[in-house]
């Protein structure tokens, strides 16, 4: 990792409830990381070119899903149960994409119908059999993520909406409206989240200017309770519930990765954005840093950002095939190393390690878990 990796000045806290990983454990570590490809999809007769955003889904550490093609050329869908030795469950698929429940074996498809503009979704419960919900969306969904075991958000050309699927014939609810850069034609949408207490949301979409070049990152910061919104520019942002301080109970944290068009430095922000504000009370937490990129690859820009709260730390993924660890409370780096010679495209926090998992254009599936002291 060498000396500009690790971060050797800073406090000594440890916090037993959250396992928080210390700036002493990572120092003293020898690998404060442990890589493991869990299963190459390539070696499963899946086309390499199904390994692409977009195609490939991954909404948790439970499964993935994939379009492909069969060997009669009939198109299916491949599903990948992590949780059950990466089991591969093949079926007949007619939808243009689809999207697996980060929790249950709840299917989410899209697609679309002949002489009726924009696209249809269709829920289903695989193990009851059972149709969840049906919406017809007048115009293209260009972006579609699970947020909540039941609530699917659905971005379209304009508008983000969410669908409460715990309501029996429920219809999506427009939520706001893409703005600034975001709300343009030829931005690519490529990640959205929600808060867990659902009260901020965060759209995220890239753009270049030089047909490729340098990739440009906006994002729509957004509160359902004021209905206001913030215009950032930067290419990943999570959300997490995080012990900062041992004398205040865990923080709703925001955290993004902040890189202004027309420059290459690059800012990790972390900031409170529960916390009360008014005149008479503390300051809500917040801590910002800039993040040191790999100089072989000054361009480089982040896929992913990832909250821990079992060990109190930010990841950061990058295209390139980076792997940044940052300590929540400081903003501090910790870890900055390769992870993937080939591009990683799409990655997802786990829950049951406090890690993350990562899928590169190769088809190999690699976790990511921090050695615990």
């Amino acid at each position: 990792f060498g000396s500009r990796g690790i971060a050797r000045r800073n406090r000594a806290c440890i916090d037993a409830r959250c396992h928080r990983v210390t700036i002493e454990s990572v120092i003293m570590a020898a690998m404060p990381i442990t890589l493991n490809t869990t299963i190459n999809l390539a070696d499963h007769g899946i086309n390499a070119q199904a390994f692409r955003f977009g195609n490939l889904t991954m909404e948790s550490d439970r499964w993935i899903s994939i379009k492909d093609s069969a060997a009669d050329g009939a198109s299916q869908v491949v599903v990948i149960d992590m949780h059950n030795g990466n089991a591969v469950n093949r079926r007949p698929m007619k939808a243009e994409a689809s999207l697996m429940n980060p929790v249950d074996n709840i299917m989410a498809l899209k697609g679309s119908t002949e002489g009726t503009p924009g696209n249809f979704v269709q829920v289903f419960n695989l193990d009851s059999k059972e149709k969840l919900g049906v919406f017809q969306c007048p115009t293209n969904i260009v972006f579609w993520r699970w947020i909540a075991p039941r609530i699917l958000a659905l971005i379209g050309d304009s508008d983000v909406f969410h669908w409460n699927l715990n309501v029996a014939n429920s219809q999506p609810e427009k939520i706001f409206q893409r703005a600034g850069k975001l709300a343009e034609t030829a931005t690519q949408i490529i990640s959205y989240s929600a808060n867990s207490q659902m009260t901020w949301c965060l759209l995220t979409a890239i753009s270049t200017q030089d047909q490729g070049k340098t990739i440009d990152g906006n994002m729509q910061l957004y509160s359902i309770e004021k209905k206001q919104q913030q215009l950032l520019e930067g290419h990943a942002g999570a959300f997490g519930n995080v012990l900062v301080n041992d004398s205040m109970p865990p923080c709703g944290l925001f955290a993004f990765s902040e890189r202004k068009q027309g420059t290459m430095e690059t800012k990790l922000h972390v900031m409170d954005v529960t916390a009360p504000r008014g005149e008479g009370l503390p300051a809500p937490f917040k801590v910002n840093s800039v993040i040191a990129m790999p100089p072989e690859s000054p361009t480089d820009f982040a896929v992913a950002l990832h909250v821990s709260e079992k060990h109190g730390v930010i990841y950061m993924v990058t295209k390139a095939g980076y792997l940044f660890m940052f300590d929540v409370a400081t903003a501090t780096m910790l870890v900055r190393t390769k992870v993937s010679q080939d591009t990683i495209f799409i990655s997802t926090y786990s829950a049951k390690t406090g890690g993350l998992v990562f899928v590169n254009r190769k088809g190999a599936v690699t976790s990511v878990v921090v050695n615990e002291p």
